[in-house]
C-alpha cells in the first residue's frame, strides 16, 4: 500500500532481516496462504513461471496489503509498468550487468526524473483516486527496486552498478552467477569469491544484500556475511517438499 509507514522499502533500507520466497504458481489462494504465513514479502517470478499479467492483478487483488514484488521476464518488460500499476510493491529486474542497465531498471520505476508511465487509474492509484502528485510521490518514496546480481561480468561492474542511486537491493543470484562463471557448484571457490565481492562492496556503499536459497539450512551463514534479505525456496519447492514427507512418514509405517 503506498504511503504506508514502516512499509517494505523502509524496512529493508533501514537493514531489518526480511524473509520472503517465490510464488511460481499463478493462483491468488496461494498469495493468500503466504499473507497469512508471516513471511515479510513474496516474490511473483513471471521471468520463469507462467504469469502474465492477468494473473500477477489478481494476485495482486490477493496481497490486500501483503508486500509482493515482481520479477519481471528481462529489462524493458511492459510487466514492469503493468506491476508497479497493479500495486506490486517492489520490482526484481534480472541480469542487471552495469552502471546502463542499472539506471535503465531505476528509470522505468520511477516517475521523477524517471520514464515510468504515468496513470493513476490502476489499482496503485486507487482507480483514480489519488490526485497525480501525491501518487507520483507516493510511488517513488514506496517502490523497491532489487538488481539480480548474476553474471560474470556483473561481478566486475559491482562498483558502478552499487554507485547508482535508487538502486535498493543487490539480489544475488547463485544459479545463473555460477553457469555464467563456468562452475558447476553453487560452492565453487569462484561463486563464493564472487557473492564475497558483491558483499563488500555493497556493504561498503551502503546498497541492501538479498540471496535465493533453496531452503533454510544456510541462512546463518548468509546473514553473518551482510546478507538482510533472505529469499528461501518456492511454494512449489514447500509443496513437494511437505508432500514427500508424508509419503516417507506413511512408507515407514
Amino acid at each position: 500500500m503506498l504511503g504506508t509507514k514502516g512499509g517494505l522499502r523502509q524496512r529493508t533500507l533501514a537493514g531489518d532481516i526480511l524473509g520472503g520466497t517465490f510464488q511460481k504458481t499463478p493462483s491468488r489462494h496461494i498469495t493468500e496462504i503466504l499473507a497469512l504465513s508471516g513471511l515479510d514479502f513474496a516474490v511473483v517470478d513471471a521471468e520463469h513461471a507462467p504469469f502474465g499479467i492477468e494473473a500477477i492483478d489478481d494476485i495482486l487483488a490477493a496481497a490486500k496489503g501483503f508486500p509482493v514484488l515482481v520479477r519481471i521476464p528481462a529489462l524493458g518488460s511492459p510487466l514492469l509498468g503493468q506491476s508497479l500499476d497493479a500495486g506490486a510493491t517492489g520490482i526484481v529486474v534480472p541480469h542487471v550487468v552495469d552502471r546502463e542497465s542499472a539506471a535503465a531498471a531505476v528509470a522505468a520505476a520511477r516517475f521523477h526524473g524517471g520514464k515510468r508511465g504515468l496513470s493513476a487509474s490502476g489499482r496503485a492509484g486507487l482507480y483514480g483516486g489519488l490526485p497525480l502528485d501525491g501518487y507520483m510521490k507516493a510511488s517513488d518514496a514506496d517502490v523497491s527496486i532489487w538488481c539480480q546480481i548474476e553474471d560474470a561480468e556483473a561481478i566486475r561492474n559491482i562498483e558502478e552498478i552499487c554507485a547508482t542511486p535508487e538502486v535498493d537491493v543487490l539480489f544475488v543470484g547463485r544459479a545463473d552467477l555460477m553457469q555464467s562463471l563456468g562452475a558447476s557448484r553453487l560452492d565453487d571457490p569462484s561463486v563464493e569469491r564472487a557473492v564475497a565481492r558483491v558483499a563488500e562492496v555493497a556493504q561498503a556503499t551502503g546498497k541492501r544484500l538479498a540471496i535465493f536459497l533453496g531452503d533454510t539450512s544456510e541462512v546463518t551463514k548468509w546473514k553473518s556475511l551482510g546478507f538482510s534479505i533472505l529469499v528461501c525456496g518456492s511454494d512449489q519447492s514447500m509443496l513437494r517438499s511437505a508432500t514427500r514427507s508424508i509419503k516417507m512418514v506413511a512408507d515407514e509405517g
